[in-house]
């Protein structure tokens, strides 16, 4: 029993000083998770082309620069309409302002307000101050931006290419069969696992921002799509995104059309078309396999978004669903894998999850 102890504090304290050494390597890891998620993403795909006869070394180039032109595309297609809002922030500010000083008159005393003097502010001032800043920010981060996406494009490449051989290297070196059959299993059940959620989430959240522009756009928003596709984005990041993107929906829909009740319409109809998303749509097509714990879920989106950003709440549930697959697949921490669950779900977890226990622990 002692032992159990000792080694369970080993491993708790392995894992503390691994979330600490992310922290701190956020610039050097952050392009390898990404590459890793692509390449486990595009790897089935690859692997189906090089069946048919086209070489993998073609299969991976193409691949790699289709999804490349389908981002830049995507971001073009929504520049224009983003650098359009972003120039109207400073009559935002302002409208915002005379909004707050109106509702506030009653309460007003014989010195200027915080609004008051926000209001008197030189439009084109907040214009050059706010643009000067943000123009100073994406200087500092572009040339940090460009490199991180260039070595997460070249470590995909490279991934797609050679990790096969890589892992049979790997493989060689085990000492038993058993053990490499954990290895594969592990390995497979994360890239099969892994390439379901992310292209169902993908599809499912795609429809979402399709869903949400139509309803905009059919409320008279301005820009509607673009909204659609933020939500779409925002979606990627469970119950954090929606909250977001509620209170985004609604202040928007407020500056645009100047009434209150317009403004919960809009927000209104956001939430029902996510209700349907993720009580009915994404819980029927993803199955119990992926019913993750809600409190879990939240708590690992805080935590990544606390080390990493924006990019962190991203790349959060993802990176959940191959820690709970590992766990599972290789007993490091026993049966506690099962906390990661709903309640209803565990049963069916542990009887298609369990593996040999024997081999799992001597891999471990």
């Amino acid at each position: 029993m002692k032992h159990n102890y000792s080694a369970a504090l080993i491993r708790t304290m392995a894992v503390i000083s691994l979330f600490i050494g992310l922290y701190f390597t956020q610039s050097l890891m952050l392009p390898i998770f990404i590459a890793g998620f692509v390449s486990l993403l595009c790897a089935p795909i690859v692997t189906r082309l090089s069946k048919i006869g086209i070489p993998r070394l073609i299969n991976v180039v193409v691949l790699l620069m289709t999804l490349l032109a389908a981002l830049s595309l995507s971001a073009g297609f929504l520049a224009e309409p983003a650098q359009q809002w972003w120039s109207k922030l400073p009559s935002v500010m302002k409208e915002m302002s005379q909004q707050f000083n109106h509702t506030s008159a009653a309460n007003a005393g014989g010195d200027d307000s915080f609004m008051e003097v926000i209001e008197k502010a030189n439009v084109g001032e907040i214009k050059a101050n706010t643009a000067l800043s943000v123009a100073k920010e994406v200087v500092k981060a572009t040339p940090t931006i460009v490199t991180q996406l260039f070595i997460a494009l070249f470590m995909a490449f490279f991934m797609l290419s050679y990790g096969r051989t890589l892992l049979r290297q790997f493989l060689r070196q085990l000492p038993s069969f058993a053990d490499k059959r954990v290895a594969i299993e592990v390995v497979r059940e994360i890239q099969t696992s892994l390439f379901r959620y992310l292209s169902t989430i993908t599809a499912v959240n795609i429809g979402l921002g399709v869903a949400v522009g139509t309803v905009l756009a059919m409320l008279g928003m301005e820009d509607a799509f673009l909204w659609g596709a933020f939500a779409a984005m925002m979606n990627f990041a469970p119950y954090l995104g929606p909250m977001i993107s509620v209170a985004c929906l609604g202040l928007v829909g407020f500056l645009q059309f100047d009434s209150l009740q317009y403004a919960l319409i809009i927000m209104a109809a956001y939430l029902a078309l996510n209700i349907v998303e993720s009580q009915f749509v994404t819980p029927t097509l993803l199955g119990d396999k992926f019913n993750l714990n809600p409190l879990v879920i939240f708590v690992w989106l805080v935590l990544w978004g606390w080390m990493w950003g924006a990019m962190g709440v991203l790349i959060a549930v993802p990176l959940l669903v191959c820690v709970d697959i590992f766990l599972a697949r290789t007993w490091l921490f026993g049966a506690w894998y099962q906390v990661l669950h709903n309640e209803s779900s565990c049963s069916n977890t542990q009887q298609t999850l369990s593996p040999d226990k024997s081999a799992a622990e001597k891999i471990c």
